[in-house]
């Protein structure tokens, strides 16, 4: 069964009777005739009831009886439309002189009739911007002569279009569906208007019609029709929304644009540059991918000694007595022991349990300790701990300094740095047994003071990890180079660390976890203490664990050290 109003259902039935589809009835509105309900199954139609009385069995109805004009753009423009009882639409009203519809958003005619209308709408059009254009030259130009007078202003003498009578056929008796998008019917919207959100802004922001994908291109106008009839008003007299943009759906990143993110180096930037490294992008940091060669680079590390630039690590100042019951709250391990002049690896959780961030952070006195994040982590984590103190623990004393560019960090790793260290410094003892593993150290270093040793390592040799004022950073540097060019040292990138750390087992947050690897993914268990009372994410934790439902980082050796992975494989 075909209802019709129009021509567009006229030809319905004509596609339909081709496709070879047996047409029951069609039931034509201009005639009079209607359609009063439909019953079936749920899956089908089964048959419809005419106005008349008449039942015809039938397993689809196709309607035509209608349209919705697509004026959102105009009224985005400025234009408000007005409704048309005689055509049962709503037409545009008077848009902008810079703004101009044709087509069947303004009347009906035939398609030459709406071709010829399109065609000169775009004349008009043309000759209106070249007179923008005009007046804008001259409005930059003012000095300079433009050629000619002003044109003018084209009027509009296109040639109007007819609009044809259309029968209203709204019906909310029913309580059928007027938006499918949002699932919302005749009665939610009598019921809506019965409670006081009887106004077309209001009736739409409470019941969602025409909010959904489609953006009110197909059912505004029965919504406002339904409206009216709960209001005993006409549908002019109710009128329409207001339509914003976009027009249609777009992907919230083609809104956020481009990260528009400072671009960060190190003071050592310089030098960097001057002997040939390849720059990369890691996070906000231009750093060091290599010096040309990684693999020497490796090789050399592991045979001699090299210094990297990792000014990136994230440094905060942690200063007053309650530090350790931060740090305990914060990382999965135990902090409220650790001794001055010592260096404690922490891994860090979010409340999820997933890995936030993980680094070492040395006790430098009795309330003074520096933390080091990843160096993606340095602001974020930052936060993290703002937003724990300043909420949860206002009453902890302790103060939070952000240090990531105050101090250049150079880590000096391979069997040669104890000596290239020694030779910098006469106020740190690098004695094994006076400057253990995981120790930190204060002192001089190449005559500048208030230099900070760590004795840590990434790489899997023997290293130390030096943290010195930024102002005198680039004489450091040179003084390692200087010192210990008998030693074979050279400066390493950030590709031939990640080689090294990954021949050593060490996983780095972000790109061996992700953002739902939880803690026991690291296969970090011992640093996972549940007899601790309290620490961010560890409720979570304890269920993974508990499970044991989850993938391992683990670190494999080749049998045959010769073969390498196809890239992508490792």
């Amino acid at each position: 069964v075909v209802f019709t109003a129009n021509e567009s259902g006229d030809s319905a039935v004509e596609a339909l009777q081709s496709a070879g589809i047996s047409i029951a009835r069609v039931v034509d509105a201009r005639a009079g005739e209607g359609i009063t309900s439909a019953s079936g199954s749920k899956s089908r139609v089964k048959r419809v009831t005419l106005s008349d009385g008449t039942t015809v069995e039938c397993d689809l109805l196709v309607t035509a009886v209608g349209w919705t004009t697509p004026t959102s753009l105009l009224n985005m423009a400025g234009d408000r439309p007005v409704y048309d009882a005689d055509a049962a639409r709503f037409f545009p009203a008077g848009p902008p002189d810079n703004v101009l519809a044709t087509g069947g958003m303004i009347g009906d005619g035939s398609r030459d009739e709406l071709i010829a209308h399109g065609r000169a709408t775009g004349e008009l059009a043309a000759g209106r911007a070249a007179v923008v254009r005009h007046r804008l030259q001259a409005a930059t130009a003012r000095a300079a002569a433009v050629d000619g007078p002003e044109p003018d202003y084209p009027a509009d003498e296109r040639t109007p279009l007819d609009r044809a009578r259309h029968p209203e056929l709204y019906r909310s008796t029913t309580h059928g569906i007027v938006d499918y998008s949002e699932d919302v019917s005749s009665k939610d919207l009598f019921s809506a208007a019965g409670e006081g959100f009887d106004s077309v802004e209001l009736i739409k922001r409470f019941t969602t019609a025409t909010m959904g994908p489609s953006q009110g291109k197909l059912e505004t106008v029965n919504t406002v029709a339904v409206l009216a009839e709960a209001r005993n008003e006409t549908i002019a007299e109710v009128g329409t929304t207001v339509w914003r943009p976009p027009y249609a759906p777009i992907s919230l990143g083609a809104l956020a644009g481009r990260i528009n993110e400072p671009t960060r180096v190190s003071v050592l930037q310089p030098w960097h540059e001057a002997n040939g490294a390849t720059p990369i992008l890691a996070g906000q940091w231009v750093r060091p991918e290599h010096y040309g060669d990684p693999a020497a680079e490796v090789r050399n590390t592991r045979s001699n000694v090299g210094i990297i630039d990792v000014t990136p690590l994230g440094k905060l100042d942690l200063q007053g007595p309650d530090v350790p019951k931060l740090l305990n709250l914060l990382y999965t391990n135990k902090w409220m022991a650790l001794p001055i002049g010592g260096v404690r690896y922490g891994l860090m959780c979010a409340e999820d349990g997933v890995v936030l961030d993980d680094g070492v952070t040395a006790r430098l006195g009795e309330e003074h300790y520096l933390m080091t994040t990843t160096s993606s982590g340095a602001a974020k984590i930052w936060n993290w701990i703002e937003m724990w103190l300043q909420t949860e623990h206002p009453d902890w004393q302790v103060h939070v300094t952000p240090v990531t560019t105050g101090l250049t960090s150079i880590n000096i790793a391979g069997p040669n740095s104890r000596e290239l260290l020694g030779r910098l410094t006469t106020d740190i003892d690098l004695d094994p047994t006076a400057f253990p593993y995981m120790n930190v150290r204060r002192g001089t270093i190449a005559g500048v003071q208030n230099c900070i040793a760590w004795r840590i390592g990434f790489t899997g040799e023997l290293s130390y990890e030096i943290h010195v004022p930024s102002g005198h950073a680039m004489h450091v540097w040179e003084q390692l180079l200087e010192h210990g060019a008998d030693l074979g040292v050279k400066a390493f990138g950030l590709e031939a660390q990640r080689i090294m750390r990954l021949e050593k087992g060490h996983f780095i947050v972000g790109q061996d976890t992700d953002g739902l690897s939880k803690a026991p993914v690291t296969g970090l268990n011992p640093l996972l203490k549940l007899d601790k009372d309290d620490w961010a994410g560890m409720p979570e934790v304890a269920w993974a664990m508990a499970s044991g439902d989850h993938p391992v980082i683990v670190a494999c050796q080749p049998d045959n050290g010769s073969v390498v992975p196809e890239e992508a494989a490792q």
